[in-house]
Order: C-alpha cells, then sequence, then structure tokens
C-alpha cells in the first residue's frame, strides 16, 4: 500500500510555521538562543550554570483556546504543551485540504511521539502532594519552636506559589491525554495514543501511524512528537 504525507504543520524554535522552518533551513539560521531571562530562577541554580543556550518557542507559542473549544479558565492548570500539540494538529489539517478532505471521523487516528518527562502539572501535583510535606516535616524537625500553627502558614503559603488548585490540572498528570484532547476536540474518532522510545519516540509515532495505514484500520493518520 502507498502512504502520502498529504499535509503538515510545525511549531519550532525560530519557526512558527512550515514556511519559517523552510526558510531557516535554506538560510542556515542559528534558532539556538540565549535562554531568555524569565526561564532562570536563582533558586533553582544557585551554583554555576554550564549551558546558556537553547531552543525556545517562548515568543511563538501563542494559541486561541476559544477556537477549540477550551475554556480560559482552564488554561493555567493545562499542560503547554497539549494546547500547542492541539494547535499545530489542526495546523495540519489545514494543510491537508481541511475538514471537507477528510475520510470519515471514526477512520483517523493520532499517535504522538511523547518521552516521559516530568511535565508541568506533574511537578506542580508532586510539590503540592509531597514536597510541601517534606518541607514542614524537616522544618519541624529542625526548628521545634515553630510550633504547629506556624509550620501551617508556611506549607499554605508554599501551596500558593504553585498557583490554585483546579480540576482541569488532572489532565496535565496522563502523558496519553495529549494525543487524547486532540482527538476530543478536532472529533477524530480513530485510535489516539502516545509512544515513548526516548529519542526516537518520533520515528515510532510515524512508524505506528503508517502501521495504522496498512492494516487497514484508519485511513488518515496525524503522527507528530
Amino acid at each position: 500500500m502507498d502512504i502520502a504525507i498529504t499535509g503538515m504543520a510545525v511549531l519550532l524554535p525560530g519557526a512558527a510555521d512550515l514556511e519559517a522552518y523552510w526558510h531557516g533551513l535554506v538560510t542556515g539560521a542559528d534558532a539556538i538562543t540565549e535562554v531568555p531571562a524569565h526561564r532562570w530562577d536563582p533558586a533553582y541554580f544557585p551554583d554555576r550554570v554550564y549551558c546558556r543556550r537553547g531552543g525556545f518557542v517562548d515568543d511563538l507559542a501563542s494559541v486561541d483556546v476559544t477556537r477549540f473549544g477550551v475554556m480560559p479558565g482552564s488554561v493555567s492548570g493545562t499542560d503547554p504543551d497539549q494546547l500547542i500539540a492541539l494547535s499545530v494538529a489542526a495546523r495540519a489539517l489545514a494543510d491537508a485540504g481541511g475538514e471537507e478532505r477528510l475520510p470519515a471521523r471514526d477512520r483517523i487516528g493520532v499517535v504522538l511521539g511523547r518521552g516521559g518527562y516530568l511535565t508541568p502539572a506533574q511537578a506542580r501535583h508532586d510539590q503540592r502532594i509531597r514536597t510541601a510535606e517534606q518541607l514542614t516535616r524537616t522544618l519541624g524537625e529542625l526548628l521545634p519552636e515553630l510550633g504547629q500553627d506556624r509550620l501551617t502558614q508556611v506549607r499554605d503559603a508554599f501551596a500558593d506559589q504553585l498557583g490554585p488548585e483546579v480540576p482541569e490540572a488532572a489532565i496535565g498528570l496522563v502523558p496519553n491525554l495529549v494525543a487524547s484532547r486532540i482527538a476530543n476536540r478536532l472529533d477524530l474518532r480513530g485510535p489516539a495514543y502516545t509512544t515513548d522510545a526516548a529519542c526516537a519516540s518520533s520515528l515510532i509515532a510515524v512508524d505506528q501511524a503508517v502501521a495504522e495505514l496498512t492494516t487497514g484500520r484508519c485511513d488518515l493518520m496525524l503522527a507528530g512528537g
């Protein structure tokens, strides 16, 4: 069976779209920059830092969440990669010809490569549940004169720094929901899942997408990483 790539979209450092990405390749542009100032928190880097450059999409990752039916109030508790992936997936479908060119919705699937790294939502959850408890317990052992009331204040102040505890934050705790959110918001009813093969995750996602097509389970697959 022949497999065709019918649409693409990207969001990469220095490239908000395919045209900018191609231009960067042709001109040999360097998209690796100094780390943006707001990325550094001195509390986490008390010693020397060995690398001050990286690839960032801070200024390019703008998503109109209401277009996809995502309520603005839920954004603060949502992992950014879910919203970015949703936006890029929608642009890939548009590049393939738009909704009028799509096959039956239950014949369209989504497979994304994603490493099993600590996400913002997972980090906040761990800090709220475990780190706060460890912090107050250690302070209580080292400074027993603080008393329980003062320790409770410390715990509450620590939790306040993590932002409000909202139900939407739970969505970011399950890595596969980045694919599920795309399928849900774009009304794609085929298989939706993620693959984790470390640095090969995106390649495995493409391989799985091709398999879904060649076995006849789907007529169109969104694959990415």
